[in-house]
């Protein structure tokens, strides 16, 4: 009994890792009358960590100094790393998911180094010595409070990822780093002022989502090379009039904040592609939409919409449009004319009718379960290119006739890679 009890709780540990869990995360997720089988699946993932450290221990005597271009040390639990000074042509490190505090500074004096990857370890600082070729340098999930000051001698830094840490504020270096493009601050500690928005104005790509934000700076507007901005995940009710500035931007992530009315700022965004509002209090969409004509992808989900304006047809070149769990009572008949939408997903809502669809040339993948609908949109299971169709939890009844049709035609959808969910 208790092997099969110790089967399933690690069953239910794998599939909770599968989805992303971290260790402390499954821990506390577990009752205590599976801390036992929790331990031993701890001890078996040691060992098996363990292994492959002795192992890549060995292959690093036996690789020739000069063949080695990646080392690649990741999920070993190393806690610091074996003699390496001989190979001098490393490229990338790759040392994700160890127990590393220290990295020996000649190991980063690489002239050939290009990309540091030193993700969930325990480092809290680090020392870099000047480098021209580094471009890519990721610290996501270690324990620094502030970046450290010697990346400013990565002249030629592209990317760094420093996610999941404590960090509170924006060097100064930061705004004289003319290589660096893109900067993830996602999940630390950030107070953004109007100094930090200065720092920052050189900056292509920005993501601060998960900092508990509630106001942006007046001076936002001053992000003048931002073409991608992630503001999920923090506490933002509405933004600063010189938002509106932003004219080079692409993308803009909202999700997971306590808007209830869209900003009109982001209508004068017209190279905006893609809007991302999932998770906030929207009721009402403005008018106006339709003049951000380069949008390609408008995310909407899980808030309280209970319209879509006529003006959204206007957007000639929107591919993805997600608006489930939301509240509204009908299909837009516009979204039934678009020749350019791929994917639709309006599932969760109040939705009683469904328009004719086969005129929606470009259409793939259609999510409509959870409404009122009382119509099995027949017409779909001809149309070209068809992927997705899911429409369970609705209101009609397919008689014994129409569930023989469907059988008859598994094969056919199967080959077309066309899955239907009803």
């Amino acid at each position: 009994m208790k092997g099969k009890q110790l089967y399933s709780s690690l069953t239910l540990i794998v599939f909770l890792i599968a989805f992303g869990l971290q260790a402390q995360e499954l821990k506390q997720s577990l009752r205590l009358q599976q801390d036992s089988a929790f331990q031993a699946f701890l001890k078996v993932m040691e060992t098996e960590a363990l292994e492959r450290q002795e192992s890549w221990k060995k292959q690093l005597d036996s690789i020739h100094p000069d063949s080695l271009t990646v080392l690649d040390g990741q999920k070993m639990k190393l806690s610091q790393l074996p003699d390496i000074d001989r190979f001098k042509r490393i490229k990338a490190i790759r040392l994700q998911q160890n127990e590393l505090e220290y990295l020996p500074s000649a190991l980063l004096k690489s002239d050939s180094l290009k990309r540091i990857h030193l993700d969930q370890n325990h480092f809290s600082k680090l020392r870099f010595s000047a480098n021209l070729n580094v471009e890519v340098l990721t610290l996501h999930s270690n324990k620094f409070r502030k970046i450290p000051r010697s990346i400013r001698k990565l002249s030629n830094l592209k990317i760094l990822d420093l996610e999941n840490n404590k960090i509170s504020r924006i060097p100064r270096f930061i705004g004289k780093m003319d290589s660096l493009e893109e900067l993830n601050l996602n999940f630390n500690q950030l107070k953004l002022t109007k100094k930090s928005i200065k720092r920052l104005s050189k900056i292509k790509k920005l993501s601060v989502g998960g900092n508990k934000i509630k106001d942006l700076p007046k001076n936002i507007g001053e992000l003048a090379s931002t073409t991608h901005l992630n503001l999920g995940k923090n506490q933002l009710q509405q933004l600063p009039p010189s938002f509106a500035k932003l004219k080079k931007l692409e993308q803009i992530i909202c999700y997971g904040n306590d808007f209830k009315q869209f900003p009109e700022e982001i209508l004068q965004l017209t190279e905006l592609q893609e809007i991302d509002f999932y998770y906030n209090k929207l009721t009402t969409l403005p008018d106006g939409m339709g003049s951000l004509t380069e949008l390609k992808r408008l995310f909407l989900s899980y808030n309280q919409i209970e319209k879509l304006p006529d003006d959204l047809a206007k957007l000639s070149n929107l591919t993805y449009l997600y608006v489930h769990n939301n509240k509204l009572p009908v299909f837009p008949d516009w979204i039934a004319r678009s020749t350019t939408l791929q994917r639709v997903g309006l599932g969760k809502n109040r939705i009683i009718n469904l328009p004719d669809l086969s005129a929606m040339i470009s259409l793939t993948d259609l999510d409509v379960q959870g409404n009122l609908i009382d119509r099995f949109p027949w017409e779909l299971l001809n149309k070209q290119g068809m992927k997705l169709l899911i429409i369970k939890d609705n209101a009609f009844r397919l008689n014994e006739t129409d569930r023989a049709e469907l059988k008859s035609r598994e094969a056919e959808l199967k080959s077309r890679d066309f899955v239907i969910v009803y």
